[in-house]
């Protein structure tokens, strides 16, 4: 099964191993739960590929974490492999964004020149400031300082269907995000 990373969305990210034939601890977004679905698999990346886990068992735990048990992971030594790694969910793409206005590949700007942008949603409030730049194959990736209380940084995939505008003059990128995203 080969899957394109750019169409790769994260939903969570592996806290831990929990108990002993493989069971693991993950940490999602609430809204991003129901993308995930026992029927099709999970992707994590290995050696900068996706590779597909089918999930076995599902259990919520609390608000925003459940315990996954994968089929194909079932020691603890692989559980623990795992650990602190994003899941990804295939999504299917909605094509080009007609109300999109400039984006990055427009600009012909560097993606390591974003460091220090400020990510903006559609309303004009401030949600980060591009910290780091991942280049993932196929799945670029920024990591973001969130503005407000939150310490950390947040993972936010650098897809066009994401971004509404670019500015490069004032250093602003506009993005209208899937609910929860920046919860993981």
């Amino acid at each position: 099964m080969l899957t394109s990373a750019n169409n790769l969305l994260p939903v969570a990210r592996v806290l831990k191993s929990f108990g002993t034939k493989g069971e693991l601890l993950i940490r999602y977004a609430p809204d991003l739960q129901k993308g995930i679905d026992k029927k099709r698999p999970v992707f994590i990346y290995f050696d900068g590929l996706p590779v597909p886990f089918f999930i076995d068992t599902i259990q919520d735990k609390g608000k925003n974490q459940a315990i996954v048990k994968f089929e194909s992971i079932d020691t603890e030594a692989l559980a623990t492999e795992v650990a602190g790694e994003f899941v990804f969910i295939e999504i299917l793409p909605k094509g080009k964004n007609s109300k999109a206005g400039k984006t990055v590949q427009d600009e012909l700007i560097s993606f390591e020149q974003l460091i220090g942008f400020c990510i903006l949603d559609k309303e004009g409030n401030m949600i980060g400031v591009v910290k780091c730049f991942y280049d993932y194959p196929n799945n670029p990736c920024l990591g973001i300082l969130k503005s407000g209380n939150q310490s950390g940084e947040t993972l936010l995939p650098l897809h066009e269907d994401f971004i509404v505008n670019f500015d490069s003059q004032k250093k602003e990128i506009v993005v209208e995000l899937p609910e929860g995203l920046l919860d993981i």
